[in-house]
């Protein structure tokens, strides 16, 4: 109904947000509409209309948002809390005012109809031509009221209010939420009001909005009331300011939509119906629907019968275990279609493409080489290579008769011999997003428009006969509906191809023609003509629309980049329409999380165009620019529009409450899909990467917590761990690369704990199934980011303890333990042949030299060889890779920087100086062979006993990985190799004090012999640190000022640098105590990684992961069957406090569909900072009309002041201006008893 005036928009329309195209009956232009001539585009200036009369395309505000209504049954919100606008006394007045009007309207009697129907005309549609004074005192109104209230979230809400409270007879069609639909009511009486001067944007708005109201029964007595419930809103707010202009010019406007709507369902919802009905089923998305439907109905009737007949079970097996799983809303539980059904604007606008070959576009829009997954669907060059089609043509073989359309389509190509005109593919991939948009005549442009580029790249692109086409469609239609074709099909199809026609018509030939002179000119402009360009294009766009440079706000650079692109687009549409598509949407996407105002890109459009118009006289090249960047902004409207949800605005303005208030309003079905995507066409864009790019970590963080709240009634669980993972399985990298303190949060929210405890302990169950592995079961990247992360808190955590734990006791300590076992060999054969056996009081004895002769060639030959080889091949891989770091300036491979795998290499280094200096080898030709004493050897045997004393110490020093096996031996080794650096440097410091002092007592002439030299004095100076020299300080006393040197420099090192140390090192203990455990974990995790990414074989990882039983429902309590995805276990009741279930149970329906009930447990300090928020709104409100009620400036300052000025004349408030002020005094007092 007309109460719905901008955002309902029934199932039985094709397109839920659109604008018309059908002008049947009009003189002017014989069935269509869309002219390309108009250029109102949207815009924030005032300036004269004949300034922006240029060959621009219409870009219209299609921000309206028709959507769909949630099913019939759903509740009204309750009224507001507070009121933003009004205040008591206008409320009252308000339903004072609508209670005469709507008593007796209730069955329709008592509005005078034929007046009425002299007023609102029902019977043609025309252009509303209101004149100058009226529509500029109309849109000065309006924005006098939105700039009423503290947001546009608040006018909306004083709309909402007065028709609901207002109208008792229409609260029965306010079945939207109510956040949602008070929105939509701004966005699209702003879209009306911008567009009241120029008629031809206003009849294409009024058309649409009539397509989206097929359903509901307006009346002519309904529009009067909805009509008078909005003028009377404005009299109460706006007062004198509303003027009788201002009143008149929205009356008609109010009048001529309700026409409109009522001239529109008159004459084409049975056609549209025809194509919407007659097409979901010849396309098969009916048939899939039905299909599923019953699937998941039989499906769940076996495992209600599994689980004898558990509800919640049952209503788990439905949903998965989440609730994007809970079933297709479009059916109910027996699989059946619901009658009628409405679904909300933005279930329609986050819904997934079901089909990736069905050629998607902007919301269903502008057609795109891929589908919803992002696999190439078509040839981007329009070669004529055609999966889908081919795909079809294989099934129609196969079937030995199509069933759908685009096979039945194939089928008579290739009978009329057509199989050659691949512009028909073309035509065919973009078929479902015209049909779909065939109540949206803006849309359909774009589509058509689009199409044209896409026809005009394909080969025979130049002879193109579009009958051919719709002699296929036909046929098909025929075929694919046998049952079900009559004449009115006949006759609807062939109306919807002639409009379509006429509109391809317009374009074909003309892009080829515009991409050569687009072409010629940007080849013809210089540098410096390019920058005057730029420059030339903001000037006019800041004078045009100075708002807008409060958002572009970056450097010149990057202004000159911006506009630089802007030019390159309108040539790289024509040459790459596939791409671009995809392009535009993406960058559609970035621009709703900025917040761009639509509003801004006409007068950007139009500076452009106005600015080539100077530079450029050829008109191809004019008319190919204007076309190219007025279809771009289009499409960039229309993805901002469709993009920007109240969970995106509220993540813009980084306010939790905002965002809790706009999630409420999402079916529980689909509510982290709300929190999770906004699709448009084939590009998407996630609120919760958003919020955490933006820096709005309050809002990820509320996100996170709403998505991982496990919520259930009777029959399901929702939980939004399955689709969190499924959308950002990078999730984990996402936290630690943004911040770490949302990682907790993460963590928290996969742990469920049970409020009570049996003997002393508690069931804990960890959701951690994708922290494991991902959705292709190969181990997750989740560990190794955390790791990455280098934080040992994280570490510390149940969830995080509960994973690291599981994969090494059943997987990774097994695995690592063979991989030392090698390298435990390799030591004690080392250890044999070079510490034991040569020691031996019988060494000399020939079975000790061979079996050192055999231990060390063993260590040569299976130790040095090996490692040789394996970092031969990783330093090869690295620099072919690049994968080196700079160390002094020489390239270093990045995984020698490692400290065990840098240990590993000198070992290999120090094993072949070791046998490039083996004594035994150069003892080969002694008799006595094996020996390596002998004077062929001697020159060797230091060095060589050098290189051996290193390798042991680097055997051991390796050995301390194995520590990881315990955990507390682990923590203490990582202790002791914290503090190193601390002694390092305390090294360094007495290095320097040694060297200070040794050099100058060096240099003294003084008598004690030890002191001559500075290496000597060194020396003696370090044993007096440590304690350790054997002479007496009574040796220095006939030196006086030597003695007085050395006791300067035991106060310097001695008592100063080792109290220091001490000092440091105590506090570095502290620190490294208080994440002892935490830093041995993580040296555990970075094992574990290590291990599964090297030496795991694929098949003992599966035997792994179907041990686990993740796939298996876990219970919380008894009989109380869950979801799955997680690991079970128990900890002690003292370790965690659960006061309260963290389970959100409600009552009441179970249907997917309905919104969870309003969460009435508010937080103390959410609750204290709403009290304080409606205190400081009411203040500003009451010094606002003290400021308005005085008569001049003066008198104004001693009103708000309270003061007057000596001498001067106290001004008195009039009668009506003191009621006004008593009047606001008493709505203040009451809201404040309220608080």
């Amino acid at each position: 109904m007309f109460a719905k005036l901008l955002g309902s928009s029934p199932d039985a329309g094709p397109q839920q947000d659109g604008r018309p195209f059908l002008n049947e009956g009009r003189e002017d232009s014989g069935g269509l509409d869309v002219s390309l001539e108009s250029s109102d585009l949207p815009s924030v200036t005032k300036q004269d209309s004949k300034a922006s009369k240029e060959s621009i395309p219409p870009l219209p505000d299609i921000g309206a948002g028709v959507g769909a209504l949630p099913e019939e049954g759903t509740p009204a919100d309750a009224p507001p809390s507070s009121r933003s606008i009004k205040n008591l006394f206008k409320e009252g007045a308000l339903k004072a005012a609508a209670a005469a009007k709507d008593g007796a309207a209730q069955e329709e009697g008592p509005v005078d109809v034929s007046e009425a129907n002299a007023e609102i005309k029902v019977n043609s549609l025309e252009e509303l031509c209101l004149p100058p004074e009226q529509s500029r005192d109309a849109q000065a109104a309006w924005a006098a009221f939105c700039n009423s209230g503290e947001s546009r979230e608040a006018a909306g809400e004083a709309i909402y209010s007065a028709l609901f409270e207002g109208a008792p007879s229409l609260q029965s069609l306010f079945t939207t939420p109510r956040a949602v639909q008070a929105m939509r009511f701004m966005t699209g009486l702003n879209s009306f009001v911008q567009v009241l001067d120029a008629p031809p944007q206003l009849k294409i708005l009024a058309e649409t909005l009539g397509f989206g109201h097929l359903n509901l029964d307006v009346t002519v007595p309904r529009v009067v009331i909805f009509r008078d419930a909005i003028l009377d809103l404005f009299d109460v707010e706006l007062g004198a300011s509303f003027t009788s202009d201002a009143r008149e010019g929205w009356k008609m406007m109010l009048n001529y939509i309700g026409g409109a709507i009522i001239f529109v369902r008159n004459h084409y919802s049975d056609r549209l119906r025809i194509l919407s009905e007659s097409w979901a089923e010849a396309s098969g998305k009916g048939r899939d629907k039905n299909a599923a439907a019953a699937a998941a109905a039989k499906a769940q009737q076996q495992q209600q019968q599994e689980q004898g007949g558990s509800g919640e079970a049952s209503g788990e097996a439905s949903s998965g275990g989440a609730g994007g799983g809970a079933g297709d809303g479009d059916y109910q539980d027996d699989g059946a279609p619901k009658s009628k059904r409405k679904m909300s604007f933005f279930r329609g606008m986050f819904k997934r493409k079901r089909d990736a070959g069905d050629g998607q576009g902007l919301s269903g829009g502008l057609s795109s080489p891929r589908g919803a997954s992002g696999s190439p669907s078509q040839s981007p060059r329009g070669d004529g290579s055609d999966e889908h089609g081919e795909d079809a043509k294989k099934n129609f073989k196969k079937s030995a008769g199509g069933t759908t359309y685009a096979e039945m389509f194939h089928f008579n190509m290739a009978v009329m011999g057509l199989q050659s005109k691949t512009w028909m593919l073309e035509v065919l991939r973009s078929f479902d997003n015209i049909v779909s948009n065939v109540s949206n005549s803006a849309r359909l442009q774009q589509e058509c428009e689009v199409l044209a580029l896409k026809i005009s790249k394909s080969k025979g692109s130049a002879s193109v006969n579009l009958a051919e086409y719709k002699s296929c469609m036909l046929a098909a239609l025929r075929s694919a509906l046998p049952k079900v074709w009559d004449s009115s099909y006949e006759v609807a199809w062939n109306w919807l191809w002639d409009n379509v026609e006429r509109l391809l018509r317009k374009t074909l030939g003309s892009p080829q023609v515009w991409e050569a002179a687009l072409a010629r000119m940007m080849d013809s402009v210089t540098e410096d003509q390019l920058f005057e360009i730029r420059k030339s294009i903001y000037e006019q766009f800041f004078a045009a629309a100075p708002v807008g440079q409060d958002y572009f706000k970056q450097s010149n650079t990057r202004l000159h980049f911006i506009a630089n692109r802007v030019l390159q687009m309108t040539l790289e549409i024509f040459k790459d329409p596939w791409q671009m598509v995809d392009d535009i949407s993406a960058l559609g996407l970035r621009h709703v999380g900025y917040a761009i105002p639509t509003e801004l890109f006409g007068p950007f459009v139009t500076a452009c165009i106005q600015v080539l118009n100077n530079e450029n006289k050829d008109p191809d090249t004019i008319e190919g620019f204007r076309w190219a960047l007025g279809l771009i902004s289009k499409m960039l409207v229309t993805t901002i529009n469709e993009g920007s949800t109240i969970v995106m605005k509220a993540i813009n303005v980084n306010s939790t409450r905002m965002l809790k208030k706009a999630v409420s309003c999402a079916p529980r079905g689909q509510r982290a899909t709300w929190l999770l995507l906004v699709q448009v066409g084939t590009q998407s864009i996630s609120p919760l990467e958003w919020a955490l790019q933006s820096g709005s970590v309050a809002c990820a963080e509320a996100i996170l917590n709403d998505l991982l709240t496990i919520r259930a009634d009777r029959e399901r669980y929702y939980y939004g761990m399955e689709e969190l993972f499924a959308r950002h399985p990078d999730i984990v990298a996402q936290l630690c690369a943004e911040g770490t303190d949302l990682l907790f949060t993460l963590m928290d929210g996969l742990a469920w704990r049970s409020r009570g405890t049996v003997n002393g302990m508690r069931r804990v169950n960890y959701y951690v199934k994708y922290l494991i592995h991902d959705h292709e079961k190969n181990f997750a990247d989740a560990l190794s980011h955390l790791v990455a992360c280098k934080e040992p808190k994280i570490f510390q955590h149940p969830t995080v303890n509960i994973v690291s734990d599981t994969l090494w006791e059943k997987i990774v300590c097994w695995n690592f333990g063979y991989s030392k076992i090698w390298f435990v060999v390799s030591i004690f054969v080392f250890m044999m042949g070079q510490a034991i056996l040569p020691k031996l009081h019988n060494k000399d004895e020939f079975w000790v030299r061979a079996s050192v002769f055999g231990c060390r060639m063993f260590n040569y030959i299976f130790t040095m060889f090996r490692l040789a080889a394996r970092h031969t091949r990783e330093i090869v891989w690295a620099f072919r890779h690049g994968d080196v770091k700079r160390f002094a300036r020489i390239p270093v491979p990045s995984y020698l920087l490692e400290g065990y795998e840098g240990g590993i290499f000198l070992l290999c280094i120090l094993f072949i100086l070791m046998c490039c200096n083996e004594p035994m080898l150069y003892c080969a030709q002694d008799e006595r062979f094996p020996i390596e004493d002998c004077p062929a050897s001697e020159h060797v045997l230091f060095r060589y006993s050098l290189f051996v004393m290193w390798g042991m110490l680097a055997h051991w020093m390796l050995l301390t990985d194995m520590a990881v096996f315990s955990t507390g031996l682990s923590a203490f080794v990582l202790v002791c190799g914290h503090v190193l650096w601390e002694i390092a440097l305390f090294l360094i410091a007495l290095l320097f004090v040694l060297l200070m002092f040794a050099s100058a007592i060096t240099v003294l002439e003084h008598s004690y012999k030890d002191m001559h030299h500075v290496g000597g004095s060194a020396v003696a100076l370090f044993a007096i640190t440590v304690r350790v020299y054997e002479d007496d300080y009574r040796d220095f006393q006939e030196d006086k000022l030597l003695l007085l040197m050395v006791f300067v420099f035991v106060v310097a090192s001695a008592i100063l640098l080792l109290n220091v140390l001490i000092a440091q090192l105590n506090c570095s203990y502290v620190y490294v105590y208080q994440n002892m455990v935490g830093f041995a974990r993580l040296r555990r995790a970075e094992v574990i990684c290590e291990t599964l990414g090297e030496d795991c074989p694929m098949q003992q990882w599966n035997r792994f992961v179907e041990s686990l039983g993740l796939e298996t429902p876990l219970e919380f309590n008894a009989g109380d069957v869950g979801f799955a995805g997680g690991l079970t276990t128990e900890e002690l009741g003292t370790l965690t406090s659960i006061n309260t279930e963290t389970i959100v149970r409600y009552g009441g329906s179970c249907s997917p569909d309905l919104q969870w009930p309003e969460d009435t447990t508010v937080g103390e300090e959410e609750e204290m900072a709403a009290k304080y928020d409606r205190m400081e709104r009411l203040v500003q409100r009451a010094l606002k009309k003290l400021a308005h009620s005085a008569g001049s400036s003066k008198a104004r300052h001693s009103k708000l002041s309270g003061a007057g000025s000596p001498g001067a004349g106290n001004s008195k408030l009039s009668g009506e201006d003191s009621g006004t002020i008593s009047d606001s005094g008493s709505s203040a007092g009451s809201h404040l008893s309220d608080g």
